[in-house]
């Protein structure tokens, strides 16, 4: 009985992250193209935006690029799509 419920508790809990965790979709959302605002300094790089997972909707949303002051020694590698077996999902950008 004991192997039971901690199978039962296991499973659970397991789940519960697994239902907090970023998803996969079928099919990459459309890109929609914003205006950029003007840099603030002509040594300023823009970095574009990334996908956010919602939760609640299981969807993806798009956030919008931003102008970033270059940091010394340190390269920026955009975000892309993951393409798997379970769908598609977004990895974000980082430094």
């Amino acid at each position: 009985m004991k192997k039971i419920i901690l199978l039962v508790s296991l499973i659970s809990v397991l789940s519960f992250f697994t239902s907090c965790s970023a998803g996969y979709v079928s099919e990459e959302p459309v890109y929609v193209e914003t205006a950029r605002p003007m840099s603030p300094n002509s040594n300023y790089i823009w970095v574009e935006g990334d996908w956010r997972w919602n939760n609640q909707t299981r969807t993806y949303h798009h956030d919008n690029g931003r102008w970033e002051a270059p940091k010394r020694g340190r390269n920026y590698t955009q975000g892309h799509w993951n393409h798997s077996p379970r769908g598609h999902k977004w990895v974000n950008g980082h430094r």
